[in-house]
């Protein structure tokens, strides 16, 4: 009796220790791997026509304020780390013919700034343990 119990215990952690294998062979295979990268949100534009927004944020309406889509104040939030949203918006905005002229970190902050022909733009990333907070100001070079 004693053998049977001890082989059937043998046979079932065998059994649970090949489970987390087929996982990785269907990944290995190629089988869910594509569904995965269509299902990412793809970067995109809202209320600034040349300043690129991850998938992965969404705009905070009650705290942004744009006026004629050439400036004020866009609020994204999200699940993101802050140094590669960083990165992610040096790269897009030069991209788009912002050029960088400055950047620094200050307690959990990022402040990345930027200039394009007549205007300014500053991009805060806060991050915090349940969300990203990005504030993105865009002000004209003249008086208002």
């Amino acid at each position: 009796m004693k053998k049977l119990y001890a082989g059937m215990v043998a046979v079932l952690m065998m059994g649970a220790l090949m489970l987390p294998g087929c996982a990785n062979l269907k990944e290995t295979m190629g089988v869910g791997s594509q569904d995965a990268q269509q299902a990412q949100p793809q970067p995109r534009y809202l209320d600034f026509a040349d300043i690129l927004i991850p998938g992965d944020l969404n705009k905070d309406a009650k705290e942004s304020y744009i006026v004629n889509n050439s400036h004020g104040r866009l609020v994204v939030k999200g699940r993101v780390y802050a140094d590669s949203l960083a990165q992610f918006f040096i790269t897009s905005m030069n991209t788009d013919g912002w050029a960088m002229l400055n950047q620094y970190k200050y307690q959990g902050s990022v402040k990345l700034f930027f200039k394009k022909s007549e205007r300014f733009s500053t991009v805060t990333i806060s991050e915090n343990p349940l969300a990203t907070w990005v504030e993105i100001w865009v002000v004209p070079q003249e008086k208002i």
